[in-house]
């Protein structure tokens, strides 16, 4: 498949979402601005593509300054962090992401360990994955302050535990075109939120992703690196748009639009291993409260993997 093929179809993909759903912030999995650095969390696919050992981190605290009626801090704040790296011997990579969300008096826990066979095509590489993940729902009802009287809510903090899996596909060339497209909370399980609580069900959610980067041909050291990441969980989706000038492959940084929700400013650096980035939220609407803060980390460790010799026959020796 050419390249350009490629790109249009990444981006049909990514348009099918865009169309298919309304938009909105209702999704169950924590949200992040930097998502363009958080592939692993949310694709199993992309596990090894990269011939290196790779650990990321991201820590996000939204809506600053939202509390309740007695002065408590109910902002969404949120972290993961994943790593994988490439085995060999496997044919593919390995990966594992822990990811915490916590809303109002509502706290998940996810860990989730995954998979992905990965091969040659065309230019590039593409990894399929899977990964078996755990999630940890609680919530403290002792936070609550009802109208009436109500034992349930009195009796402390209840939790449950999920089961689920997530599948997924990545493609990734060495010359910057990425696009993914996954599906986590396959299972969509339904526990009880403690004794006598509603019932709480999993949404399936599908990302799809895409990207490029464009050299400049006067000047290469600039690197302009346009991409698209939508996520859709069956009744709403959220679209971002997102675009950054990368220099000298040390220095970047760029802006993300989220659909009717937020102007995002992001920049960045790289020192050998190590990334950094930084994202500030600027809400398009009164509910995003001072904004939000997003902190960004990633170590790459490089490995040098000896690649596949391919054998030819000649024939004068048939």
């Amino acid at each position: 498949m050419r390249r350009i093929e490629l790109i249009y179809f990444g981006l049909g993909l990514v348009a099918m979402i865009i169309i298919s759903g309304k938009q909105a912030i209702a999704q169950q999995e924590p949200q992040f601005t930097l998502n363009m650095f958080n592939h692993m969390a949310v694709n199993p696919g992309y596990a090894g593509l990269r011939d290196a050992i790779t650990v990321t981190g991201l820590m996000r605290q939204q809506w600053i300054g939202i509390e309740d009626s007695e002065g408590n801090k109910v902002s969404p704040e949120s972290f993961v962090v994943s790593g994988d790296a490439p085995v060999r011997i496997l044919r593919g990579g390995v990966s594992a992401t822990v990811m915490q969300d916590k809303i109002g008096y509502f706290k998940d826990i996810y860990v989730r360990l995954g998979y992905a066979y990965n091969r040659s095509l065309g230019d590039g590489e593409l990894g399929i994955g899977f990964n078996v993940g755990f999630l940890n729902k609680s919530l403290d009802y002792g936070k609550l302050k009802p109208v009436d009287d109500d034992p349930i809510i009195k009796s402390g903090q209840e939790s449950t535990m999920f089961t689920d899996m997530a599948f997924g596909a990545f493609y990734i060339q060495p010359d910057g075109l990425y696009l993914g497209l996954s599906a986590t909370q396959l299972l969509e399980g339904s526990r009880q939120l403690g004794t006598g609580g509603s019932e709480f069900k999993l949404r399936r959610h599908y990302y799809a992703t895409a990207g490029y980067r464009i050299s400049w041909i006067r000047n290469p050291a600039y690197v302009f690196i346009p991409g698209v990441f939508a996520k859709y969980d069956g009744a709403a989706a959220q679209v971002d748009l997102n675009a950054r000038l990368l220099y000298n492959d040390k220095f970047w940084g760029g802006l993300t639009y989220r659909f009717q929700e937020t102007v995002a400013v992001m920049v960045g650096m790289s020192v050998k291993d190590l990334s950094f980035g930084y994202a500030y939220d600027i809400p398009l609407s009164k509910i995003g409260g001072a904004g939000s803060h997003e902190i960004m980390v990633v170590y790459s460790f490089k490995l040098e993997l000896e690649k596949t010799r391919r054998s030819f026959r000649n024939t004068r020796f048939l």
